[in-house]
């Protein structure tokens, strides 16, 4: 029986090669439609009765559902499988290639292949083709450098948790010897090539045998051994002597710029036992490796403790619910925050205009609101705040007149639509928006998807000023596809005195966890914890949305 996920998949793929083919257009909508929906389910779909399937989904997803459930395949799916060139599977990753103009691309300049399209674009071939410019191919080319580089790296968030199962495999068939995380892992860059670890076990003690289970190696010296897990993800494993463990820790987190500045103020490099101890021969404060980008870290004199850490949060802030796109119901949303210890979660539905994802019309937001009221009678001192992720409409106006606005506890703007924009316009659109004595927090600042699109660029310097003139938090967007604000200017809104909210944008229970993504995030761009909006407790931030709701008031009347 095929998953939820594989079912949307084959959906999502047998609506774009009808598509492609140039057939049944209107099915082509109603299965991307389908799609989309099948987030909502935690049940698998193909598990429910043909009465709730008929109720649920249209006859002609239906239809296609109940053949599944016979015969775990789409006999027409299978054919169009048959009839495209495999290249033009690969060439549907690219971002900005819809189907028409695929088809365009492999019907007339008869290209079925990334290399024989990125080729083309670089002789400005396509723009012989209708609808093609110079612009259309200097974007596709972009596409196709970011989905390369995707092909080469992963999510923090999707290899972290295997990693550290890893190094506990490790240290427990090892006995006593030191084995750590190190490079861009240790360093928790937001995309990641690959595992790196290092230990004072000896590849006598990690013999292709031992680690059979934990990953298939590839080759093995002295010095290093090299795999992949069965989630093909490349491993390095680098064998260090007891007596350099510490300083090759060092080194080999990296990044190369970090330790260079800190390694070439020490003479002897071995018989160290902590990093600390590395710092403190270089005359300099100890610096936590998620910072070690040679960057802004010189510049922190903070202790290390003062960094946000995952336990700081006391809040669950932008979530959704099934009141819009998400998969859990207000109440069960609720009672895993508190089960989970937290002291209040901000419920952010989808504004009307993200029809897409059932945003919510004016009459359904007051229908939510009341729903909120009731539930907040039950689950005190737990505290649920009424909010709204408001679309940003391509003028910079917001999704609801002030009158309901002003209803919201608090409202957090963002762009999901139209994102296609030069960096003015981007910035001006934001900044117009932030300017709304409405406005509470700015949701993902560029709009970015990493490893699939690199968001529309913005000034974030002048948006940063525009959030620390209007009293507006920045949100760290939490989900490892997102991690938007980028870590790296963080310290520019710090100096700017502008408070930084981190949240999941959880579209279910589970992805409430989505927030220790964006501490690791934070705490690169060296976010404090009393500079963390939703590290505040309850009554403060009960206090510091009536101050907002005053300064509103104030602006407005």
């Amino acid at each position: 029986m095929p998953s939820n996920q594989e079912i949307r998949r084959m959906l999502q793929l047998y609506a774009e090669l009808l598509t492609l083919h140039d057939q049944y257009p209107k099915l082509s909508g109603e299965l991307a439609s389908a799609a989309y929906y099948t987030r909502r389910f935690s049940d698998n779909i193909i598990g429910l009765d043909e009465t709730t399937i008929n109720k649920l989904f249209r006859p002609s997803i239906a239809k296609i559902l109940k053949e599944l459930k016979q015969t775990d395949t789409i006999e027409a799916l299978d054919e169009l499988i048959q009839l495209t060139p495999a290249g033009l599977f690969e060439m549907m990753r690219i971002k900005g290639l819809g189907g028409k103009k695929l088809a365009w691309i492999w019907k007339e300049a008869k290209i079925d292949t990334i290399e024989g399209l990125l080729k083309a674009c670089k002789k400005n071939q396509l723009s012989e083709l209708p609808g093609f410019g110079k612009k259309t191919e200097s974007n596709i080319i972009k596409a196709i450098e970011t989905y390369t580089v995707s092909q080469n790296h992963f999510h923090y968030g999707r290899i972290a948790p295997i990693a550290e199962r890893l190094v506990t495999k490790i240290q427990q068939a090892t006995g006593s010897k030191l084995v750590s995380l190190c490079g861009d892992i240790r360093r928790q860059a937001l995309t990641i090539p690959g595992i790196e670890i290092i230990t004072t076990a000896t590849t006598k003690d990690l013999s292709p045998a031992t680690l059979k289970k934990l990953m298939i190696v590839k080759k093995q010296t002295p010095n290093k051994t090299t795999g992949i897990t069965q989630d093909e993800i490349p491993v390095t494993i680098h064998h260090s002597k007891k007596q350099n463990f510490y300083f090759d820790l060092f080194r080999l987190t990296g990044n190369e710029s970090h330790a260079n500045q800190v390694l070439k103020k020490i003479k002897n490099k071995a018989g160290f036992t902590s990093e600390d101890e590395i710092y403190k021969a270089a005359k300099m404060n100890y610096i936590v490796p998620e910072m070690r980008e040679d960057l802004a870290e010189w510049d922190f004199f903070q202790k290390p403790e003062n960094l946000v850490e995952l336990k700081d949060i006391k809040g669950v802030v932008h979530n959704h619910t099934t009141w819009s796109d998400g998969v859990d119901t207000l109440k069960d949303f609720v009672e895993a925050c508190i089960e989970k210890g937290y002291e209040y979660t901000v419920i952010s539905d989808h504004s009307k205009n993200a029809h897409y994802a059932g945003g919510l019309k004016e009459e359904k937001v007051l229908r939510q609101m009341k729903e909120i009221d009731a539930l907040n009678k039950k689950v005190k001192p737990f505290k649920i705040f009424k909010s709204i992720e408001c679309d940003i409409r391509v003028n910079g106006d917001l999704d609801y007149e002030e009158g309901l606005l002003g209803q919201f506890d608090l409202v957090i703007v963002s762009i999901h639509q139209l994102l296609k924009m030069d960096e003015e316009k981007a910035t001006r659109r934001l900044i117009k928006a932030i300017e709304n004595p409405y406005t509470t927090i700015l949701g993902h600042m560029t709009g970015r998807l990493l490893l699939i699109r690199p968001g529309y660029p913005v000034n974030y310097k002048k948006v940063i000023d525009a959030c620390a003139a209007n009293n507006v938090v920045i949100e760290i967007n939490a989900n490892p596809y997102r991690l938007d604000m980028d870590w790296a200017q963080i310290p520019y809104a710090l100096k700017k005195g502008v408070m930084i909210s981190v949240n999941p944008d959880a579209h279910s229970i589970k992805e409430i966890d989505n927030i220790q993504w964006g501490v690791s995030a934070a705490r690169k761009g060296g976010l404090l914890r009393d500079k963390t909006w939703n590290a505040m407790p309850l009554k403060k931030i009960e206090q510091w949305i009536k101050n907002k709701h005053l300064q509103a008031s104030a602006v407005v009347s």
